[in-house]
């Protein structure tokens, strides 16, 4: 009897290390699988967070190029927006107190992205004087080709007495500066 029941003990000690192995086995295959997997999701998330950053420093290179874009387009005249160019040189002469008058505006043939101006400004010297260093520092790249400064006078009769007798009437000599100006500048 001893024997059946040392057998019977050795076969159950068998067959419960064959189980405990299999089980072992089977969750270590688990654990193996899980790793595989985390591991893959890890590298997913790594390449996806890379990606963000990526995005992110793209927008900003974006957004730099962008404001570069807007600074050059600043110094230079677009062909199809002359006319913002033509009223940034009419404003300069209202706040500086002159009469600025832009003549012509002209694309040369036989070169390319070079706009020709030509401007004519009446008024006092120093406000005249004033207009044609700003215009010289503003920020588009101006190339002067030729200036002319005259000064000009003309008479104005005024009449103190409204009987208007030609005893009464004063003779008056005004002097205003007029500048002929013809400039490039560069265009798009």
């Amino acid at each position: 009897m001893k024997n059946n029941k040392t057998n019977f003990i050795l076969a159950f000690s068998i067959l419960l290390f064959i189980i405990c192995s299999g089980i072992f086995i089977y969750l270590l295959n688990v654990i193996k699988n899980k790793n595989k997997h985390i591991s893959a999701v890890t590298t997913t998330l790594e390449k996806k967070i890379i990606e963000k950053d990526n995005i992110k420093i793209l927008e900003t290179k974006m957004q730099e190029l962008n404001d570069t874009h807007e600074r050059i387009g600043n110094y230079l005249v677009s062909t199809s927006n002359i006319d913002i160019f033509v009223e940034y040189l009419e404003d300069m002469g209202i706040k500086n107190s002159v009469d600025l008058i832009v003549k012509g505006v002209d694309s040369p043939k036989n070169e390319k992205n070079i706009i020709s101006v030509s401007l004519n400004i009446t008024g006092k010297f120093t406000d005249v004087m004033k207009t044609i260093a700003l215009l010289e520092n503003s920020q588009y790249n101006i190339m002067i080709n030729s200036f002319y400064l005259t000064r000009e006078d003309s008479q104005v009769t005024e009449t103190n007495n409204p009987t208007n007798t030609e005893e009464d009437q004063i003779i008056k000599i005004k002097s205003y500066w007029r500048a002929s100006l013809s400039f490039r500048v560069l265009s798009l």
